[in-house]
């Protein structure tokens, strides 16, 4: 058995029961509803895919493609904390971080040291994916975790 069998499959079982809708895993939640995740609420507004993000000698290529995700999130909590990990699933159960290349150029919510405690924040996750249908995985940095199944543009 392969190293990555076990969570390739786990993935595979969670997706399989979010589309038939048992409530086991992350609560799934639709595009432009507000969901709480431990301190923070999220919302999912939009998404897009682009060929490129920065402008002019800025610009990055995409190793595959850029998804972006545009969102809003408060921090409802009583201390700075850090923007927690988010990722994507594929329909084949493959997991997918932020893209390297716009956290490194400050690019996104991921890239952000410490959200301060009662504000919210309009921004991006930016991944770097082939095109294809994603659940979005958000979290609020320990194990509490809402999931939005985004359009296939």
């Amino acid at each position: 058995m392969k190293p990555g069998w076990l969570t390739r499959a786990w993935a595979l079982t969670l997706l399989a029961l979010m589309v038939a809708g048992c409530p086991v895993g992350p609560r799934r939640v639709a595009l432009g509803e507000d969901t709480k995740v431990g301190v923070f609420t999220y919302r999912v507004l939009t998404v897009q895919w682009q060929d490129q993000i920065g402008r002019g000698d800025k610009a990055v290529a995409p190793d595959v493609r850029f998804y972006v995700v545009y969102l809003t999130v408060t921090n409802n909590g009583s201390e700075p904390l850090p923007f927690p990990r988010a990722r994507l699933v594929d329909a084949s159960g493959r997991e997918y971080e932020e893209s390297p290349k716009a956290r490194q150029r400050g690019i996104g919510l991921g890239s952000l040291q410490a959200m301060s405690p009662g504000f919210t924040l309009n921004g991006s996750l930016v991944f770097d994916v082939p095109p294809g249908a994603y659940i979005l995985i958000l979290s609020d940095g320990n194990k509490g975790e809402a999931s939005f199944a985004l359009p296939h543009q």
